[in-house]
């Protein structure tokens, strides 16, 4: 009796954290939290990113996409669409079919365009539904460089995965200029990992010899670390 109740209590926490909406970034799919990056061309009017999404339930539901500007110059102009354009911070009730997907290029695929400045900018939007918030994904928007945004905004887009990680990790990070290092340091202080980085982008370590243990890593610039964020190696 004990055991089928432990179960039920780990069916009902994989069922209350599930997510019914994926979303896919270049046919890729994406996990929670994940982080786009987007180039800024001073010679172009916009920039724009476009993103799928689908319902993975065998029901429909309903959703909405919330907005939240981490960093974006003044002068700077952000809309997105899903169905109609937006320049505030929360859409319209769209609803999804079962198992619909609504791919990049289609006629309601979601959409972000920044316009009006070079510097860069941190977006974050969430897909949630509307009778239950809880069941969202989150995904990051970077658009330009990573210049001029301050440490505090840079942690938001560093993240390592999977984490616990065993032989292989994925760190996204965003760097403030082009002379930038992605470290990686154990519990001691003891440096393991060191490799320029540029701007914005992922790179994926082999951490298949590092000791089991607790590592912090982060990005450092002119000599100081300007975030940093723990990683458990098994």
């Amino acid at each position: 009796m004990k055991r089928i109740f432990t179960l039920l209590l780990v069916m009902f926490a994989v069922t209350a954290n599930a997510q019914s909406i994926k979303l896919f970034y270049e046919n890729a799919p994406m996990n929670d939290g994940d982080t786009v990056f987007v180039p800024v061309d001073p010679h172009q009017d916009e920039a724009v990113v476009y993103l799928a999404y689908q319902n993975q339930t065998n029901s429909p539901v309903e959703f909405r996409v919330k907005k939240e500007v981490l960093y974006m110059g003044d002068e700077a102009d952000l809309l997105f669409c899903v169905g109609e354009c937006y320049t505030g911070n929360l859409s319209a009730p769209m609803t999804l079919a079962a198992n619909e997907m609504m791919p990049e290029d289609g006629s309601l695929a979601f959409h972000a365009s920044y316009s009006g400045s070079t510097d860069p900018a941190l977006v974050r939007f969430t897909f949630f539904l509307t009778d239950n918030e809880a069941d969202k994904v989150t995904c990051y928007v970077c658009f330009g460089s990573g210049s001029g945004i301050r440490p505090a905004e840079l942690a938001k887009t560093l993240r390592a995965y999977p984490n616990p990680a065993q032989s292989i990790v994925n760190i996204d990070y965003m760097a403030p200029n082009s002379s930038s290092f992605l470290v990686i340091k154990n519990l001691t202080g003891r440096e393991v990992y060191r490799t320029e980085v540029s701007f914005a982008g992922k790179k994926q370590v082999d951490i298949s010899k590092f000791n089991a243990g607790v590592y912090f890593y982060g990005v450092e610039s002119d000599g100081k670390m300007l975030c940093t964020k723990k990683l458990l190696v098994r």
